[in-house]
């Protein structure tokens, strides 16, 4: 399929009734972001509105964006008729919008900064990478599993986890360089890492997800071709905080979350004060909650999800320990040495 600028395609799939603009999801099945520079993300919003919370940040040469529907842009009688200028006043008057998904996550962005193209990028098999999904037979709650490992291989071991629930792991090995790691739901960085903290670990879930426990040989190892004959044995427990329904809680269109914020961070070694995007997935009255952070640390996108068991931060996606302190009505919450964010009350418990 050829890429079309959507700048020309958008009347094409553009409904004008008593002369609004309808959001609609004809047109193309999917999208990739243009006119982006390199370095440059598309910034994805709650609503189709330049000042709305940012719910993501596309990169400049995403693709595979799937088109929901689009409002605003020029009418065909306007693109076909209008002067250029005219054009322009145009499209500023009335910008168009699209409402996309990416990588999971669903909002508006710009409709300049998309043009029509296929979804075919299909990333190539990893040849030394083995996945198995963890299923723990009726009435149990854990596993053992008993494999081999040679080389470069390693092996995921994906399972689904609740904020609230424990996660223990274990693991014994013929190959003193035969570690594991955990990693949280869409992302490869660990917030467990046995090659520094050993073969034992029990970690309260932050939040709901596919956490991956991944097996490995150290790269010393794995040069040499060596093997090892491990088990690795992994439990879940307790009762997960389930979120608050919508009808009691409302939830921002088309995310998880119950609200969003700006909230003020210091982060770095020594900490920078800076801004930081938060969502929250409220899980009680009380004030348990799922908290999402997001910053930029240059091209890097990054994100910390916290756990508040009633109003005090127990647990988070990272590897090293959360602590706390209070201050006013806020929580100041620590993420070992380099992460602090203050966190109101307000916005884990809600109005």
């Amino acid at each position: 399929m050829k890429d079309w600028p959507l700048s020309l395609a958008a009347p094409i799939f553009f409904l004008l009734v008593a002369g609004e603009a309808l959001a609609t999801a004809d047109g193309p099945d999917h999208y990739r972001v243009q006119s982006i520079a390199e370095g440059e993300a598309l910034e994805m919003r709650t609503t189709p509105n330049q000042d709305a919370p940012r719910v993501n940040r596309i990169p400049a040469n995403a693709t595979c964006l799937r088109n929901l529907g689009c409002q605003g842009g020029m009418s065909f009688a306007e693109f076909s008729t209008l002067s250029e200028d005219e054009k322009l006043r145009r499209g500023a008057e009335n910008p168009r919008w699209c409402k996309v998904e990416y990588q999971k996550t669903i909002g508006w962005v710009e409709g300049r900064f998309l043009a029509e193209a296929a979804c075919t990028t299909a990333a190539p098999p990893d040849e030394d990478r083995r996945i198995e999904t963890i299923r723990f037979t009726e009435g149990t709650s854990s596993t053992t599993i008993r494999r081999r490992i040679k080389g470069r291989e390693y092996v995921d071991y994906l399972l689904r986890a609740k904020a609230g629930q424990t996660l223990e792991a274990s693991l014994t090995a013929s190959n003193g360089q035969n570690y594991f790691n955990i990693n949280p739901p869409g992302t490869d960085v660990s917030m467990f890492v046995g090659s520094m903290s050993g073969d034992h670990v029990k970690r309260v879930i932050p939040d709901d997800g596919d956490y991956t426990v991944r097996v490995y040989l150290m790269r010393p190892a794995a040069r040499r071709n060596e093997s090892s004959d491990y088990t690795l044995r992994l439990s879940l427990t307790g009762k997960p905080f389930t979120a608050r329904p919508a009808s009691s809680d409302a939830l921002i269109d088309g995310t998880p979350f119950h609200a969003a914020a700006t909230l003020s961070c210091a982060l770095g070694a020594p900490p920078k004060r800076q801004n930081c995007e938060a969502f929250v997935v409220r899980r009680g009255f009380d004030g348990t909650a799922t908290v999402e952070i997001r910053w930029t640390e240059g091209p890097v996108e990054r994100t910390r999800r916290i756990l508040f068991v009633k109003g005090k931060p127990v647990s988070s996606d990272a590897p090293d320990p959360v602590s706390h302190v209070r201050r006013g009505d806020l929580t100041i919450t620590r993420i070992g040495t380099e992460e602090h964010f203050d966190i109101p009350d307000a916005f884990v418990g809600g109005g």
